[in-house]
C-alpha cells in the first residue's frame, strides 16, 4: 500500500545516549583500526605466516584506512622481531667480475668497513717508508747478495771470453733503453761488424780474418743470449726473495690487523674474507706504492660496500616504497665513465633497492605503481617466487663499451604488502597464475561498517584522535551527532556508517576552519552543517547550471498539472567528486503494432545494458498483466526527453511503466510528483541507488519554483531505510509543503500518480472497467481488433 513517509522517518538522528562524552576533549583517542575486523584478521594472518607465497594484497576504496592499518600492524610485528643482518659486497679476488656477498650481524658491517679502511690507510702510509728504510734495505742486500755476486760472475766470465776472442762488450742506447752488443776490436778500437765488412770489401781488411771474426761473433751472440737468460733467472730469483722478504715483513702487521678486525666484528663469517684479503694484499704490495700518489682507485679492491646497514634498525625493517621503479626497488650498479666514454664498474658501485632494505622485514607498495613501471612486476614475481634478488646494472650504460659486473644474488626473506583496488586484484587473480601463488592473502577493507552504539563510540574516538593529532577545535555533543549522521549519509544506509574516514575527517577539518574563522572555541552541529554545505557548494556548478536550464525551461520539466504519457523520472549524476540528482522527463506513445516496447535510447545507441534489461523486464510485466488471452498488440515507444548522453541503470523502469500505462489508458499523470524505482516482471517496486540525491534534486527544483504543498517524490519502500535527507527537505515535509511516498508495487504507484485505482483481476480474468488496468485492457483489446481488421482488409 502506498504510504506517505512522516518527517521523522526521513532522516536518522544519532541517539544522545550513544554519544560517549560531552565533547571530543573527554574521549580517549583511538589507537587502532575500527570497523575493519575482516581485513585486520586477514592482515595479521598474512603477516604472521612465514610460508612461501603468503604475501598480502590489501584492497578497498581510498580513505578506508588501508595504509594506516598496515602501518599500525607492521610496526608492532616489526618491533617484536630481531633486526636482520647487514648486507655487504666485497671484491671477489678469484673472479673480480662477480662481487662477493657478505652477510654479517646487524651493525657489524659498519665496524668492518671502518676498521678495514683504517688498516688499508695505515698500510698505505707506512709500507713505502718501511720498505725504503735503511734497516730493510740492509736485510734486502743480505738476502740477495749471493745472487748479485752470481750475476757479476756470469758477466765477468763472459766479458773475459769476449776479450780473449778479440771482441768487447758495449751497451748500445736504443730509445730510452740500453742493450748489450758484441763488437770486434780493430786496432784496439771497437768497430761494428758491418764496418769491418765494408773495410773488407774495400780490401782494407783481410777477408779470412773477417770471416773468422764473423763466425766467432755468431758464437758469442748465442752465448750472450744464454748468459742473458741466466741473469734474468737470477733477477727473478732476486725479486722473489725481495717479495718474500716484504711479505715476511708485512705478515705480522696483516695478521695482527685482520685478527683485530675479526675480533671487533665478532662474526665468524668475516674470517674467510679477511684471509683472502690478507693473501691478496701480500701478493700486491706494489699497489700501496702506487697509492701513495693521488690515484685512490688502485686500492678500491680492499674497500667494503655496506649495501644495507641495519645497525640502527629497531626490530625488523618496514619500508614503504612510494616510487617502485626498477632501480628504486631492485637496486642498480652505477657506472664509472672513464676515458673514451668507456664504462666500468666495481663492487663499490652496487646500490641497494627497497627490496633489499626491507629484507628480513616488510615491504609495502602500491599495486598500480608496480604494474605501470616497466619490467618491475615480472621481476618482482621472480624474486618472490625464488626468494632471491639480483642487482643488475642499467644495461644502456654498458651496451656499447665496458663490462658490467654480476653481483652475487641475495637470498630474500621479505613479506610484501601490495595495496590496490578490488578490480585490480580480481583482474590479476583471474589472468595471472603466478599472482595467485605469491599473493595468497586478501585483506579486503570495507567502505562501511555497522551502525551501533559501540561503532559510534569507535568512530568518535577516531575523530578525537584526528582532532588531537592535527590540533583542531574539539567537537561538542551536537557536533558529534551531526558528524555521525554525515557518516551514515555517506554510507547510504541507516544501518551502516561510512568507513571512508578520510572523507568524514575532511568535514571535521573544514568545520574547525569555519568555527575558528567565526571566533568559536568549539565545533557544533551548525559548523558541521556549514562544512557539508560549503563542500557541496564548491562542487555544485554543473548541478546549478542544469537546474537553471530547467527554471528557464530550456530543459522542460513540469512541476504542476497533469499530462497523459508523461512523467518525471529521477537520475543521479556521479562526477566522482560530487554526486547529485535531477529530474528528467520520460514520455511514452502507444500505437497499433506488434513491436511491443521500443526503447528509443537503445535505438539511438544511447542505452546501456542495464537499462536495456530494465525495458525488457517491464515488457514482461506488461505481457503478464494484459496478455493472458490476447497478444500484446501494440507498439509503445519510451524516451528520455532532452537526454543527449548515455543512459544506464534500471531505476527508471517503474517510471517508464507508469508512462506507458498512462498512454494506454488515456489517464493523465501528476507532474508535481517525481518517481524512481526499478521493477520486476511481477510488478514489485525494487530498491535503487542515490535515493537521497534524487529526492533532494527534485525538491530543490520545486523550492526554487515555489513549493505548492502537493509536490513530492515516490520512492521504493525498500529505500526508506536509506533516507538521510537534508534538513531543509525534512523541515518542508514536516510543514506539509513537500511529500515523500513509498510504494511496494506498480499498482500502488499508478494510483497515486493518476488518482485512479489500478484494479484487481476478477474471477473471470478481467479488470473492473473503471479501473486503470481495466481501461488499459480495453484499449489493448480494441487495438488488437483494429489490427485484426486491418490485416483482413
Amino acid at each position: 500500500m502506498i504510504r506517505e513517509i512522516p518527517s521523522q522517518e526521513l532522516r536518522w538522528s544519532c541517539p544522545q545516549e550513544w554519544l560517549p562524552a560531552e565533547s571530543t576533549a573527554k574521549i580517549e583517542p583511538s589507537q587502532g583500526i575500527i570497523g575493519q575486523d575482516r581485513a585486520v584478521k586477514a592482515l595479521e594472518f598474512g603477516l604472521s605466516v612465514d610460508s612461501l607465497g603468503f604475501n598480502v594484497f590489501a584492497t578497498g576504496l581510498v580513505g578506508t584506512g588501508k595504509m594506516t592499518a598496515i602501518e599500525l600492524h607492521l610496526r608492532p610485528l616489526a618491533d617484536q622481531g630481531t633486526p636482520p643482518g647487514d648486507l655487504l659486497y666485497v671484491h671477489n679476488f678469484g673472479r673480480p667480475e662477480q662481487p662477493r656477498l657478505l652477510r654479517l650481524m646487524a651493525g657489524r658491517g659498519a665496524i668492518l668497513r671502518e676498521r678495514l679502511d683504517r688498516l688499508i690507510d695505515d698500510l698505505k702510509r707506512h709500507l713505502p717508508g718501511m720498505f725504503e728504510s735503511e734497516e730493510f734495505q740492509k736485510r734486502l742486500e743480505m738476502a740477495v747478495e749471493d745472487l748479485k755476486n752470481r750475476q757479476q760472475e756470469l758477466l765477468r766470465g763472459f766479458e773475459k771470453r769476449v776479450r780473449e776472442a778479440g771482441f768487447t762488450l758495449v751497451q748500445v742506447q736504443v730509445g730510452s733503453m740500453t742493450r748489450p752488443e758484441i763488437l770486434p776490436l780493430v786496432d784496439e778500437r771497437p768497430v761494428t761488424l758491418e764496418k769491418v765488412q765494408s773495410l773488407t770489401e774495400e780490401n782494407k781488411f783481410d777477408r779470412a780474418r773477417f770471416e773468422a771474426l764473423e763466425t766467432q761473433h755468431g758464437k758469442l751472440s748465442e752465448e750472450l743470449q744464454h748468459v742473458f737468460r741466466e741473469m734474468m733467472a737470477v733477477r727473478e730469483e732476486m725479486l722473489g726473495r725481495a717479495g718474500q722478504l716484504r711479505r715476511a715483513a708485512v705478515a705480522p702487521l696483516l695478521e695482527a690487523g685482520c685478527t683485530e678486525i675479526a675480533k671487533a666484528v665478532g662474526d665468524p663469517r668475516v674470517v674467510p674474507f679477511l684471509q683472502d684479503l690478507a693473501n691478496d694484499v701480500a701478493e700486491h704490495l706494489d699497489l700501496f706504492a702506487e697509492a701513495a700518489g693521488d690515484d685512490k682507485d688502485v686500492l678500491i679492491r680492499y674497500h667494503v660496500n655496506l649495501l644495507v646497514d641495519n645497525g640502527s634498525t629497531k626490530g625488523r625493517p618496514v619500508v614503504i616504497e612510494t616510487e617502485p621503479s626498477y632501480g628504486n626497488l631492485f637496486g642498480t650498479v652505477e657506472a664509472r665513465v672513464g676515458q673514451n666514454w668507456q664504462s666500468t664498474s666495481d663492487h663499490t658501485r652496487i646500490r641497494a633497492g627497497s627490496l633489499l632494505r626491507a629484507n628480513g622485514g616488510y615491504l609495502v607498495m602500491n599495486a598500480f605503481d608496480v604494474l605501470t613501471e616497466a619490467g618491475v612486476y615480472p621481476a618482482l614475481k621472480r624474486a618472490l617466487r625464488y626468494r632471491r634478488a639480483v642487482v643488475r646494472p642499467r644495461e644502456m650504460l654498458f651496451a656499447l663499451t665496458g663490462q658490467a659486473i654480476q653481483p652475487e644474488p641475495v637470498d630474500l626473506d621479505v613479506k610484501v604488502v601490495m595495496v590496490g583496488d578490488r578490480r585490480l586484484y580480481d583482474m590479476l587473480h583471474e589472468a595471472d597464475e603466478d599472482f595467485r601463488k605469491i599473493f595468497k592473502v586478501l585483506a579486503d577493507f570495507d567502505s562501511e561498517m555497522p551502525n551501533g552504539e559501540k561503532q559510534v563510540g569507535d568512530f568518535l574516538s577516531l575523530m578525537a584522535k584526528i582532532v588531537r593529532d592535527e590540533k583542531l577545535l574539539h567537537v561538542q555533543k551536537g557536533g558529534m551527532a551531526a558528524l555521525v549522521e554525515e557518516g551514515v549519509r555517506l554510507a547510504r544506509n541507516r544501518k551502516r556508517i561510512s568507513a571512508r574516514f578520510s572523507d568524514v575527517a575532511d568535514v571535521l577539518r573544514e568545520a574547525s576552519f569555519i568555527a575558528t574563522a567565526n571566533r568559536k572555541r568549539i565545533i557544533g552541529a551548525e559548523e558541521i552543517r556549514l562544512a557539508v554545505l560549503a563542500r557541496r557548494g564548491r562542487h555544485s556548478l554543473p548541478e546549478e547550471k542544469l537546474t537553471s536550464y530547467m527554471l528557464d525551461r530550456v530543459l522542460v520539466i513540469e512541476t504542476s498539472g497533469t499530462v497523459v504519457g508523461q512523467i518525471n523520472g529521477l537520475a543521479v549524476y556521479d562526477l566522482g567528486y560530487h554526486t547529485f540528482g535531477l529530474p528528467g522527463r520520460v514520455t511514452a506513445r502507444v500505437a497499433l503494432g506488434r513491436d511491443g516496447v521500443v526503447n528509443v535510447e537503445r535505438e539511438a545507441r544511447l542505452s546501456g545494458p542495464t537499462h536495456d534489461k530494465g525495458v525488457l523486464i517491464l515488457s514482461g510485466f506488461l505481457r503478464g498483466t494484459f496478455a493472458h488471452e490476447l497478444p500484446l498488440s501494440m507498439t509503445a515507444s519510451v524516451a528520455f526527453e532532452q537526454s543527449y548522453a548515455g543512459v544506464d541503470g534500471d531505476s527508471a523502469s517503474s517510471t517508464e511503466v507508469y508512462a506507458i500505462l498512462s498512454a494506454l489508458s488515456g489517464v493523465p499523470i501528476r507532474q508535481d510528483v517525481a518517481v524512481t524505482g526499478s521493477i520486476d516482471q511481477n510488478g514489485h517496486v525494487q530498491a535503487i541507488g542515490g535515493v537521497n540525491e534524487k529526492v533532494e534534486g527534485f525538491f530543490e527544483l520545486c523550492r526554487q519554483r515555489g513549493l505548492t504543498g502537493s509536490q513530492g517524490v515516490m520512492i521504493p519502500a525498500a529505500n526508506v531505510a536509506d533516507l538521510q535527507l537534508d534538513l531543509d527537505v525534512v523541515a518542508a515535509v514536516a510543514a506539509g509543503r513537500f511529500h515523500v511516498w513509498s510504494a511496494e508495487r506498480v499498482e500502488e504507484g499508478i494510483e497515486l500518480l493518476t488518482g485512479v485505482a489500478a484494479g484487481v483481476r476478477g474471477a473471470d480474468g478481467s479488470y473492473p472497467g473503471d479501473s486503470l488496468f481495466g481501461r488499459c485492457a480495453a484499449r489493448l483489446e480494441e487495438m488488437a481488433e483494429q489490427l485484426k481488421q486491418y490485416r483482413l482488409s
